[in-house]
């Protein structure tokens, strides 16, 4: 037997001999599942010799009870392992969204003159205004999870889009500079909301005006079915279509909210049925 294999019997300077492990565990009276356990924090960190630990493996693999604490040791030194390791060299845990095979997207809440307004966007673009003065908002959450994305609350994160919102609704801003994720729609609907998004401040396009835009001429019923799939009203201004009559039509959040954003607008429903022809 080689030195570096032999049983601590050594003695540090101003120390006794220290039995090992092993001689403890076969004193008689002496429980070795008690050796055993004492052991454990010494082999987490080296100091038991090659005999030593070949024992308390020995002991482990037929002690259920030794065994599952060596567990619990190794366990907790990894995580204190984990803990001192530079943030540099630390690997980034996936987040749920990468979990569950989905986009992120963060929201948060703006009030406005038409109510609060819940605001979304991935890492893509906004993906979500939605009027919450007569929907709950867990039924917005669960409209922006249909779209392939998981929501994850966060004020900072769509600050770009309510200030910009909260510019539009005090009359300070005509036109949005912030990038768009419509999420999975139809190609159709995807059309309509690209033609949508060119209308100007201040002027007003049919549904058919918008088919035609879309090369679709006969499809007016299908272009106001679409704008009611607009996950992003007033940035996607689908106020600014109205109906071939003249008169409003259907909106989102009600016609109440379309008669207020038009007249931020200066177009003030109840006094003209004025239309816009098509505008480049």
């Amino acid at each position: 037997m080689t030195t570096a294999d032999q049983p601590r019997q050594t003695e540090h300077a101003g120390t006794p001999l220290q039995p090992s492990i092993i001689d403890e565990a076969n004193q008689p009276g002496v429980d070795p599942c008690d050796v055993a356990c004492d052991a454990m924090p010494g082999y987490l960190v080296g100091d038991l010799s090659a005999p030593e630990t070949g024992w308390l493996h020995e002991h482990t693999a037929e002690c259920t009870y030794c065994r599952t604490m060596l567990g619990s040791y190794e366990e907790v030194n990894s995580a204190l392992d984990a803990t001192s390791r530079p943030a540099t060299a630390a690997k980034p845990s996936r987040s749920v969204a990468e979990s569950l095979g989905l986009r992120e997207a963060r929201y948060g809440f703006l009030d406005t003159l038409v109510g609060p307004v819940l605001v979304a966007a991935s890492d893509q673009g906004l993906c979500e205004v939605g009027y919450l003065g007569h929907r709950p908002r867990d039924e917005v959450l669960m409209e922006i999870e249909t779209r392939g994305l998981y929501p994850v609350e966060s004020q900072a994160a769509v600050r770009p889009a309510t200030d910009q919102l909260s510019e539009y609704f005090a009359g300070e801003r005509h036109d949005f500079d912030l990038p768009i994720d419509y999420g999975d729609i139809s190609p159709f609907t995807r059309r309509v909301l690209d033609a949508t998004v060119s209308v100007p401040f201040g002027h007003l396009l049919t549904y058919g005006d918008i088919a035609r835009r879309i090369g679709q001429p006969g499809a007016s019923r299908a272009v106001g079915n679409a704008r009611g799939r607009n996950p992003l009203p007033v940035v996607v201004p689908c106020h600014r279509v109205v109906r071939s009559d003249g008169s409003m039509g259907w909106y989102t959040g009600g016609t109440g909210i379309k008669r207020r954003l038009l007249a931020i607008e200066g177009v003030h429903f109840d006094k003209t049925r004025q239309l816009a022809l098509d505008v480049n």
